[in-house]
């Protein structure tokens, strides 16, 4: 601070040390007299004043001194540990108290102060399927976690396409955390995820209490409101655009299999040109399970081979055995 130190230079009594910059009174040899440039009324008062002054006893500082020291060994102090898991941040606040002089014991009697349990709102990959729940060779890849975000259990063309969705009064707040990833086939590119054929994909939501069956039911809700609809588009066939339109059809496949709450949908979309109705792609079916255990919605969409209703159900029930580790309550 230049300015700082300038000013004092500049003030009578203090002296400017060339090596550091900094300034400092210049030392006295001999006791300093406090009275000097004082007036004399307001040194007679200074005196009369401290004359008046209770001064501590040797042994009552030390009582004191003590006594606070005790204080201290019980509060402790607190650590703020950044704790890293499962790609979130979380702030852990821990109680370390310091050990007691020698001798001296607690003035309070009583348990010790416990360490709070791990961040209950992040959700670690262990409460995702594994490669070893799906199949041989597999690994884990496109892992992402994301706080505050928007709760999309369903695809995002049923409230786009499907005007009884769109009219339902669904959940409109946002999931605490989202996690998920891929279990696929190992990478063909080195350092590119996506270069592996994908097995089943997960999402697995934590919400505020309550939520999480709010949810669970908009997506129960979509093969009675949307057991068909459409939405428009186009595709390229030949370096030219074509229009088209995709045709969705939803249905419940199995339920109250898992967890708290559970459903298996097949979702099939056939895609037809909207000059001709003639089929571009398809059909096409998807089985999605849905499973709610507590505060936790998870879902399941194998996307690797023939649509396997009994294998998809197994793979959801595998699923909300995983969701018990971290579902609030636990299972």
């Amino acid at each position: 601070m230049p300015e700082l130190m300038s000013t004092r230079a500049a003030q009578p009594g203090y002296r400017s040390d060339p090596s550091t910059g900094r300034s400092a009174r210049p030392s006295t040899s001999g006791p300093t007299d406090l009275s000097a440039g004082v007036g004399p009324e307001l040194a007679d008062r200074i005196a009369e004043e401290v004359a008046t002054v209770r001064w501590l006893a040797p042994e009552e500082i030390r009582t004191r001194a003590r006594r606070r020291n005790r204080i201290r060994s019980l509060v402790g102090t607190v650590a703020v540990l950044v704790v890293v898991a499962s790609g979130s941040v979380m702030a852990v606040e821990r109680y370390v108290p310091r050990p007691l002089p020698a001798g001296e014991q607690p003035l309070l009697a009583g348990p010790s102060v416990p360490v709070p349990s791990p961040d209950p709102v992040a959700i670690p990959a262990s409460a995702l399927l594994q490669p070893e729940d799906v199949g041989p060779g597999l690994v884990v890849e496109r892992e992402e976690v994301r706080l505050e975000t928007v709760v999309e259990v369903v695809d995002a063309t049923v409230p786009l396409g499907c005007p009884g969705y769109a009219l339902r009064d669904r959940y409109d707040g946002l999931a605490r955390v989202v996690r998920r990833h891929t279990v696929q086939q190992p990478p063909t590119v080195p350092g590119d995820p996506q270069s592996g054929a994908p097995v089943v994909h997960e999402r697995v939501f934590r919400l505020l209490p309550g939520a999480a069956r709010q949810v669970f039911a908009d997506a129960r809700a979509v093969p009675d409101l949307c057991a068909e609809y459409r939405t428009p588009g186009a595709i390229e066939v030949d370096g030219r655009g074509l229009a088209v339109d995709a045709e969705h059809r939803w249905r419940v496949l199995a339920e109250d299999f898992a967890g708290d709450e559970s459903v298996l949908l097949d979702w099939r979309t056939t895609v037809r040109r909207q000059d001709s109705a003639a089929v571009v792609d398809g059909p096409a079916s998807r089985l999605v399970g849905v499973v709610r255990v507590g505060d936790l919605v998870a879902t399941v969409d194998r996307v690797d081979e023939a649509p396997d209703p009994k294998r998809a159900e197994a793979l959801t029930r595998r699923a909300a055995v995983r969701l018990c580790e971290a579902a609030n309550p636990p299972c």
